[in-house]
């Protein structure tokens, strides 16, 4: 049977507009979110909306066979762009899953979210007057070749995220959402690059003297530091000491698979403090997900990162 199916966009200010559906006499009215490939991170974030906006609709170019029977298992709807969908209430359930996935043009990549373009956008997030020295400091600080710098600054304009005041002036714009990019770039193209061996996690590992210019708490050892408000169950470390260094020096022992993980340390440390920047402890509780990781990471929003946005 066919059914007869009108649908209309409204804009709102609660998330990515209203989509309206007329079905068979029936008006059904969904609250869109538009995420370009989810992933498995965005879930507690799509059902943390769902509660608040009761019909949730994600939209999306593609989206994976496990993210899509997880969605389908929470009860949020969907749409691809090649026309799978999945929509459930009271009244119908529609379900499609066999058209392929469409053909997509090569882009051109925005240097501002590659590899070093992420590097360069987390030291701007973290100081925003950054933008507003010359391109050799900005290099220097960043740890990134000179050569990039003018090209992340111009992917950052073409996104939205700067504007240009003067000639050596710019302002920012839409700060928020430039980190919510940056932190699903670090997720996919920055933090994998970064990973180097795991450990054991030390059962006095509050107590441990670590060199904070070298070696730094991240992820829910960082978030219980900075909030008291977390007991850690998975470990981070940013270091920029060898395998070699961190036993010698801290008595860690390696292990395949263990629950303390180190990265390398993509940023110069000037103060002598014991935890990664609160942006980088915030985006990974964000990544791991779960209620009390979502509490935790609220914490340091409203106390470390919202006054400087």
């Amino acid at each position: 049977n066919q059914l007869d199916i009108k649908a209309k966009l409204e804009k709102t200010n609660i998330l990515d507009g209203k989509l309206i559906l007329n079905a068979n006499g029936k008006k059904l009215t969904y609250y869109i979110y538009i995420k370009k490939e989810p992933r498995n991170y965005h879930l507690t974030e799509f059902e943390k909306f769902k509660e608040q906006h009761q019909n949730l609709i994600i939209i999306a170019e593609h989206i994976f066979p496990n993210i899509k029977k997880d969605l389908r298992k929470q009860g949020i709807a969907y749409i691809e762009t090649s026309g799978n969908l999945f929509i459930k209430n009271d009244t119908f359930f529609w379900l499609i899953d066999t058209n392929k996935k469409n053909a997509q043009k090569k882009r051109v990549t925005n240097r501002a979210f590659t590899r070093a373009g992420l590097q360069v956008v987390f030291h701007f997030l973290i100081d925003k007057d950054l933008i507003n020295t010359n391109q050799r400091n900005i290099a220097n600080i960043t740890g990134v070749a000179l050569g990039n710098i003018p090209q992340v600054i111009k992917g950052l304009k073409e996104q939205g995220f700067l504007l240009r005041i003067n000639k050596r002036t710019y302002a920012w714009e839409n700060l928020e959402q430039l980190m919510n990019r940056w932190i699903n770039g670090y997720a996919t193209t920055l933090k994998p690059k970064l990973k180097k061996n795991t450990y054991a996690v030390p059962k006095n590992w509050e107590s441990i003297d670590f060199n904070p210019k070298k070696t730094v708490w991240g992820g829910e050892p960082a978030a219980d530091i900075l909030t008291n408000h977390l007991r850690p169950e998975k470990f981070i470390l940013y270091t920029k000491e060898n395998n070699i260094d961190l036993i010698k020096n801290y008595r860690l022992i390696p292990k395949q698979n263990g629950a303390l993980e180190t990265y390398e340390m993509f940023w110069d440390k000037n103060k002598f403090e014991k935890t990664a920047p609160p942006l980088l402890v915030y985006a990974e509780l964000i990544l791991e997900g779960g209620k009390r990781n979502n509490e935790t990471a609220k914490l340091i929003f409203d106390e470390y990162i919202q006054p400087k946005l």
